[in-house]
């Protein structure tokens, strides 16, 4: 396995990345890497979550003659730019910015490139278009505001009932705040939260023109434990799409990819999370990417 630093030209910053390859030369098929919301780096991660989903990722493909670029967003890790301004649509314009260097690099077979995202990241997926095929890991086939509304009353029906109707009259509260808002930049806001315009752009966008634009093949998989994108949706994703469609709604699989037989619940996130990335899906992932 071979790792090279890779800097991808973007509007108004330069993004900094990682182009892992199998050691052997020659062009091998790509695969471009977008994680889900907020400022995640080049290895899934960001400040009081590691997903980890890049680096297990990476190794596996390269173990079956992929290459894999994976990118610190805008603002994050070595990347230019800056976090807190960024929106929706820049972090799309950034993935097409990815694209096209994965595309050019000398060591990866611009006709065989394929996407992998997941959460938003599958949503930003399905504005890429000249593919290979797409994987969609935990992707919404609904607008934002609809995906949000049932986040909330999803998490809100694994709480007490007193506090889940608590959460989801402020949660819709923050929404309306965020629609309101004309802050472009959050100066005192951590680092780690959504910017309210990227709450506002991202409520705003619905994916289903996207979807019905995709004629290559397309894989969906989203856990049945899931509470952040509904399971439902990867019915909806194969209703859409004008190319050959497989999806998989596993038994246990919760929004950060690892199993649980316990009650879905976000409190479990931090346990599930110190084991690696469910082997399942990486190796229907590699079985689908070599098959297609």
């Amino acid at each position: 396995m071979h790792e090279q630093s890779v800097e991808i030209p973007a509007a108004g910053a330069r993004l900094s990345g990682v182009l892992t390859r199998p050691a052997a030369d020659g062009r091998h098929p790509g695969v471009l890497l977008l994680n889900g919301s907020g400022p995640l780096d080049r290895d899934s991660a960001m400040p009081g979550m590691s997903l980890g989903l890049g680096p297990q990722l990476a190794a596996a493909l390269a173990g079956h003659g992929f290459a894999l670029l994976r990118y610190d967003k805008r603002g994050v890790g070595t990347s230019g730019g800056d976090y807190l301004s960024a929106g929706f649509h820049d972090e799309c314009r950034d993935a097409a910015d990815a694209l096209a260097a994965l595309r050019a690099h000398p060591a990866v077979d611009p006709d065989r490139v394929f996407v992998v995202g997941h959460s938003t990241g599958a949503v930003v997926a399905t504005t890429l278009r000249g593919l290979a095929g797409y994987v969609l890991l935990a992707g919404a086939a609904r607008p934002g505001d609809e995906v949000m509304a049932w986040q909330s009353d999803r998490i809100a029906a694994t709480l007490p009932r007193l506090i889940g109707t608590i959460l989801v009259r402020r949660q819709a509260r923050e929404r309306e705040r965020a629609r309101r808002s004309t802050t472009v930049r959050h100066d005192r806001m951590p680092a780690s939260r959504l910017t309210d315009r990227w709450l506002c752009e991202y409520m705003a966008h619905d994916p289903r023109p996207g979807l019905a634009a995709i004629d290559r093949p397309l894989l969906a998989i989203t856990g049945a434990k899931d509470l952040q994108v509904d399971p439902g949706d990867v019915a909806r994703i194969g209703a859409l799409v004008a190319g050959p469609f497989e999806g998989e709604t596993p038994d246990d699989l919760t929004h950060v990819l690892r199993r649980d037989p316990g009650p879905p619940s976000l409190w479990r996130y931090r346990r599930q999370l110190t084991r690696p990335v469910d082997a399942w899906v990486l190796d229907r992932v590699m079985a689908w990417l070599r098959g297609t």
